[in-house]
């Protein structure tokens, strides 16, 4: 099945726009708000991250956040040790691996998760105030596909 030009155009202009909407001062305030914890989306990031690989039952590590994250190793320690500043993580050495450390959410950082999770939910919600259910289950479930899409090519071409 072929998409027209004018179609995938239309689609990669507002798939642009929602990714730089996500990145507005506005959006960034709202989430963050009454969560002076967490400083910055940077920091939101590397706490849900974390939260991510505990619920998956995986132990988060440094270099998994990084992954995460699309970033160096040495910029994810240097914004975790941040976080671990502020109260929000702990770092212990992990058991099986002398060399490795893993992460943990402190209670402070899971209330300040929560905070922010609220924030950013309720923020959602004001924006498809109007929407049906089934408009919102629609556009998950068709974001869902589209990311996969993206997820396919990484892994065909990301790593090159």
């Amino acid at each position: 099945m072929r998409t027209s030009d004018a179609t995938l155009s239309l689609l990669d202009e507002q798939v642009l726009r929602l990714f730089r909407a996500l990145r507005r001062p506005g959006f960034r305030s709202r989430v963050l708000d009454g969560v002076p914890e967490i400083p910055g989306v940077g920091d939101l990031r590397i706490l849900r991250s974390v939260e991510r690989h505990e619920a998956q039952g995986v132990s988060p590590s440094i270099g998994l956040v990084a992954a995460e994250l699309e970033v160096e190793q040495s910029t994810a320690s240097r914004a975790v040790n941040a976080v671990i500043a502020r109260g929000l993580l702990t770092k212990t050495t992990c058991v099986n691996d002398q060399r490795r450390t893993r992460l943990h959410l402190t209670d402070e950082g899971v209330s300040a998760l929560r905070k922010a999770t609220r924030n950013r939910s309720a923020l959602l919600a004001e924006i498809t105030a109007d929407w049906t259910d089934e408009e919102c289950r629609t556009l998950s479930a068709l974001l869902a596909r589209l990311l996969e899409g993206y997820d396919h090519i990484e892994a065909a071409y990301g790593a090159r």
